[in-house]
């Protein structure tokens, strides 16, 4: 059995901790992992895990936290970005989605522990950021609405329909499966602008003048 590091031998690299971490939470779900377990993963002892983090549900806020944090960064200003017409805006939303969904699966917890297993002040910052998600989705049907692009007659409804079956791929794409990513995100564009009212053009389309 390999040495655990020490403090003495040089710190682990928080990067590692919280890739390991979330590995574990994602195969065995937050409550079935412990701070041994983590620290085991990387190689450390539990007492040295705790001079990085103070407990397991610091460890749960950092991984939730720089995921919402580069989800959002990816994704609010393509929504907000009124150059581009509305229907553009969700099918590059559409894929973005998908992409970081799959590229950084592991972080994705299953069960939603972010509800039950964050302190107040860490669950208030992770629902903000997923509130200006959804908030930059809304108004961007709004908007569409607006323009006689789409034709949704309940906007919030019709918000959550779509990001609730985003959401969902996590639970059941596999890329060793019958889809591709590529064919996927095709498919998945199809629905969501058939949710939205509309045909949805070819690729590239629907940039605006101004």
């Amino acid at each position: 059995m390999a040495r655990k590091k020490s403090l003495d031998e040089g710190r682990v690299p928080r990067e590692e901790i919280l890739q390991r971490a979330s590995l574990l939470f994602y195969e065995r779900g937050y409550g079935a992992t412990s701070i041994r377990d983590i620290a085991e993963a990387v190689g450390l002892s539990s007492s040295t895990m705790y001079h990085h983090f103070a407990n397991k549900q610091d460890v749960l806020y950092a991984i939730v936290s720089r995921f919402m944090t580069d989800f959002v960064e990816a994704t609010v200003p393509v929504l907000r970005d009124t150059t581009v017409s509305p229907a553009e805006r969700m099918r590059r939303i559409v894929r973005l989605h998908i992409e970081i969904s799959d590229e950084r699966r592991p972080e994705l917890l299953i069960g939603n522990p972010i509800r039950y297993a964050l302190g107040p002040a860490q669950r208030e910052h992770a629902t903000a950021l997923q509130i200006a998600y959804h908030d930059a989705v809304r108004d961007t049907i709004a908007e569409g609405c607006r323009t006689g692009e789409f034709r949704a007659e309940d906007v919030s409804m019709t918000t959550m329909a779509i990001l609730d079956m985003l959401n969902g791929i996590r639970e059941w794409f596999s890329p060793a499966g019958r889809l591709s990513r590529a064919e996927l995100i095709e498919r998945y564009t199809g629905l969501v602008f058939t949710m939205l009212g509309v045909v949805p053009a070819p690729a590239g389309e629907g940039r605006s003048g101004r």
